[in-house]
């Protein structure tokens, strides 16, 4: 089982956060939405720390999880008819070897919907369900408020304003280089168990391309200034995914700059 404590070492999942006047905001949590029981076996040591707050909050409320995202999207044209029939062919086999469904029930939403059920599958999928997840459920079950930084429908408007022709490009590098992307995506897993969220930073922002922006930068200004409103109300667990923390535009850098103090608390874990 980890051990948890104090560290002078920057690359640490878990933060205490101080207000100006020292006094405890709460903590802050770099999470990763996966199934692998070596993640999930972080969740005990957080308990003391849990119980220390009144509110848990995660990217969005897990109340809206059970939500499918197709209520809250509008369909888009059929974008697998700008697919090769070799693609199309690598595809299907894509999905039905990771058990995602049928390419019909992807033909009119987002491709990026298909991508990150694929991550998903790749992070991990020993546990019931993701660890983010489990760790708000526990909260909840131990009388703690939960919420969210954002919500369901702002994650997937950010979405639906990706043209589609940008979607399908990205979809279709994958499953051109569907082994180097497994290595990748299996090597977060790794980086997370050794908290190093500047090496998550940094591939995060790779992978996203063109992309990060809209999907990391932008959301990491808007969320790290509902955080600190946050912070400033109430004592809170925060929850949020681990490349979201680093780097000079990270959320870290945007509490610090909001007058936060922060300090990192090392899990011992075992990769």
């Amino acid at each position: 089982m980890p051990d948890m404590g104090r560290s002078s070492n920057k690359q640490s999942l878990l933060w205490e956060v101080r207000r100006a006047d020292k006094t405890l905001a709460g903590y802050l949590l770099g999470t990763m939405h996966t199934r692998d029981q070596r993640v999930h076996a972080l969740l005990a040591p957080l308990v003391p720390y849990l119980s220390q707050c009144q509110v848990v909050a995660t990217e969005f409320s897990i109340h809206e999880v059970g939500v499918t995202q197709e209520s809250f999207l509008q369909h888009v044209p059929d974008w697998t008819s700008k697919l090769s029939k070799k693609q199309k062919k690598a595809l299907i086999k894509m999905i039905e070897h990771h058990q995602l469904g049928t390419l019909d029930s992807y033909r009119q939403l987002p491709p990026l919907l298909l991508l990150q059920a694929l991550v998903e599958e790749l992070l991990g999928k020993e546990s019931a369900q993701p660890f983010d997840l489990v760790l708000a459920q526990q909260a909840e079950s131990d009388g703690l408020s939960v919420t969210g930084v954002e919500t369901l429908q702002e994650q997937l408007d950010i979405l639906q304003t990706i043209p589609l022709d940008v979607q399908v490009k990205q979809l279709t590098q994958v499953l051109a280089n569907q082994k180097k992307y497994k290595r990748q995506i299996r090597k977060q897993v790794k980086w997370y168990l050794q908290q190093n969220i500047r090496q998550l930073y940094k591939a995060s922002r790779k992978q996203m391309g063109r992309l990060r922006k809209l999907l990391l930068l932008d959301r990491n200004k808007r969320m790290a200034k509902r955080m600190a409103a946050m912070y400033a109300q109430q004592v809170h667990f925060i929850a949020i995914g681990a490349a979201h923390l680093s780097g000079n535009k990270g959320v870290l850098a945007g509490l610090k700059k909001r007058g936060y103090r922060l300090q990192p608390i090392t899990f011992k874990t075992h990769d």
